[in-house]
């Protein structure tokens, strides 16, 4: 597709023929040359690839912008309150959009475009997925999507820059463009090109967008690295005015308890406090409280609590939370006291293809932190001695349903919102109005008082080889020679000797005890409890690309493993303390746990039972001191995947 970039005050926009009467932005008088907004977008694309466009303010950056569809074949844009759009061209014809917006300055200003959407040629193509905007140094990613005739196959892509201030592009999957968006002061735009070529000789050319928006200055002692767009999900919600500049602005600030400009608890409380003390908020106030990148993410999680709620337990849950952050670029998923808010990453709402397009495949930073290490760690989510989730490829254009969620967003809300309960549990949410959020907390955290710090007095985690493994995998700390010789046997006979349900709890900052030991338990609790899905953990061999399933061979591995009799106390106790409307004695009918069989694969350890010859007794007893899909990569553990 050709991309022509179109001045808004010259215009609306134009085609790879005529040029359409100007459309003259509001607030500009014909004939002036001022420039409020320009867009950016293509000019012509053919059938069956996508097309898009990018508002850019000229001398001012975009409060807001709302796109709509003038007039041609019917689009979805499922962006459109996005400074860039992209929709997919199904039907010949002049697709024509307008952005409206409203720039930092007050002012408003209005842009059009049209885009010709001309007959596909016929054979093999590619298409570029999906055009979108980011802020200066966000990572982001744009995937090349084939389509092939006949035996086609594709021989190579081969990526190129051909507009915007230089970046530098990883292309390892050479279906894959990742990226970090510049600095930049003014809004820009970044293109690139993707050519393929086919085993039949055959070449094809996309090309697709970036923009660049400009965003302000971090302060000193700031809060986040960098945010997205977000708008209000519900505007007529009670806090909606402030919900963007309390939980994600980047201009939030925490230097100490006098220099910071975090909100009060009474300008933005927790959802408890708006649905009433011992009240389980509605899903109309929670919704109240949602912060999108696109709107579909909270029409989704909306319907997830319609649904899938039936125990009221995330209703309840939620209530310990200031607001809901749904990004497309929020990796990985987070809570922090310091707003009260829980940040989650798109794609665990995702339905359709369309919409996962939008969110960013850029992998977890954490996950490189193992490099040096010679075993892997191996988890999934087992029913019935099945996969209890559907492999949801990248290279595929896959529809999955609501209920589905419970696997991706509900194990994700168990995980964050037990954070937020660890801080603020239910019987502690009656907050100080005059004080922030995280005011209201601090004297309990610096005291050690939290249902995380109680967990780790009287039921610490005691391997010291566990916790120093802890530091690399999850701080970042350089790995000793001594780590780096650990076999998958060896690793689990550390782990196997402690009381932590998956190897994550071992992710400890420097001066606090773990908070995600609690986390890691009351997750697997509820799957368990509420779903009947079982977590697989296994320390295998060190897994490399291309590897099959059945090479993978298992050190130690145990399914189930909450059920262990030195960590249902550990269970109990984390119960009690965030989620008193659960009877703690029923961690005692949890399925026994069953340890896999060592020396055979991983896949040939997914059908167990207690009596197969599979199975072993387990060696934890009371007296000790004291997360994804198919076989293959999939299963290979996201050891940062909260």
């Amino acid at each position: 597709m050709l991309l022509a970039a179109l001045l808004a005050s010259c215009g609306g926009g134009g085609s790879g023929a005529a040029t359409p009467a100007p459309v003259t932005p509001v607030g500009v008088t014909p004939g002036t040359t001022a420039c409020s907004v320009r867009v950016v977008a293509d000019s012509i694309v053919e059938a069956g690839k996508s097309a898009g466009a990018t508002a850019l303010g000229c001398t001012s950056t975009l409060a807001d912008v709302s796109w709509t569809q003038i007039s041609g074949p019917a689009i979805t844009l499922l962006a459109a309150r996005s400074p860039t759009v992209s929709f997919e061209a199904g039907t010949v014809g002049t697709v024509r959009l307008r952005a409206d917006v409203h720039l930092m300055d007050g002012s408003a200003a209005s842009a059009s475009a049209d885009v010709v959407v001309s007959a596909a040629l016929g054979g093999s193509f590619v298409t570029v997925r999906a055009d979108h905007s980011v802020r200066p140094g966000t990572a982001t990613s744009v995937r090349a999507w084939p389509t092939l005739f006949g035996a086609d196959t594709v021989r190579d892509i081969v990526w190129t820059q051909i507009d915007g201030p230089s970046v530098t592009m990883d292309t390892t999957d050479s279906r894959v463009l990742l990226l970090t968006a510049p600095v930049s002061t003014t809004d820009t735009v970044l293109k690139f090109r993707a050519v393929m070529t086919t085993s039949s000789g055959r070449q094809d050319q996309d090309e697709v967008m970036i923009g660049v928006e400009a965003q302000g200055a971090k302060p000193n002692g700031y809060l986040f690295d960098s945010t997205e767009r977000v708008h209000v999900y519900r505007s007529a919600g009670l806090y909606g005015p402030v919900l963007a500049r309390c939980a994600y602005d980047i201009s939030l600030y925490y230097q100490d308890g006098l220099r910071n400009n975090f909100c009060s608890a009474a300008t933005l409380p927790l959802l408890q406090t708006e649905a009433g003390v011992g009240a389980i908020p509605s899903v109309a106030q929670i919704m109240g409280r949602v912060l999108v990148s696109h709107d579909f993410l909270g029409a989704n999680f909306e319907q997830f609590l319609l649904t899938q709620d039936t125990q009221g337990d995330f209703r309840r849950l939620l209530a310990g939370v200031s607001s809901i952050v749904l990004g497309a670029h929020v990796r990985p998923s987070y809570y922090t006291p310091a707003t009260g808010a829980i940040y989650l990453d798109a794609n665990n709402l995702w339905l359709t293809p369309e919409q996962r397009d939008v969110v960013t495949e850029v992998p977890d930073y954490r996950l490189a932190f193992d490099d040096a290490l010679h075993y892997s760690a191996f988890g999934r989510l087992v029913k019935n001695n099945s996969y209890a989730r559907r492999n949801f490829s990248s290279t595929a254009r896959i529809t999955r349903s609501t209920e589905e969620l419970v696997l991706e967003i509900g194990r994700l809300l168990y995980h964050e919102l037990s954070h937020a309960s660890d801080f603020f549990p239910p019987g502690q949410r009656d907050l100080s109005g005059t004080q922030s959020i995280y005011a209201n907390v601090v004297s309990r955290i610096s005291a050690q008082t939290l249902a995380s710090d109680a967990l780790a007095n009287q039921f610490p985690l005691q391997s010291s080889e566990m916790k120093a493994l802890g530091q690399v995998l999850f701080q970042g700390a350089l790995a000793s020679d001594a780590q780096k010789a650990y076999s998958g046997a060896d690793v689990g006979r550390f782990f196997a000797a402690d009381r932590a349900s998956d190897d994550y709890a071992y992710s400890i900052h420097q001066g606090s005890n773990s908070r995600e030991d609690l986390a890691m338990l009351f997750e697997e609790f509820m799957m368990s409890y509420r779903h009947g899905v079982q977590y697989d953990i296994a320390f295998t061999s060190l897994y490399a690309p291309g590897m099959r399933a059945e090479q993978v061979i298992v050190g130690w591995g145990e399914r189930g493993r909450i059920a262990e009799a030195a960590i249902k106390p550990r269970l109990k106790l984390v119960l009690a303390q965030i989620a008193p409307w659960i009877e703690p004695g029923v961690v005692d009918s949890l399925p026994a746990p069953i340890l896999m069989r060592a020396g055979v694969s991983w896949d040939a350890n997914l059908a167990i039972s207690a009596d197969s010859a599979f199975a072993q007794p387990s060696s934890l007893r009371m007296g000790v001191a004291g997360a994804p899909a198919r076989t293959g990569t999939e299963d290979l553990k996201l050891r940062a995947h909260r």
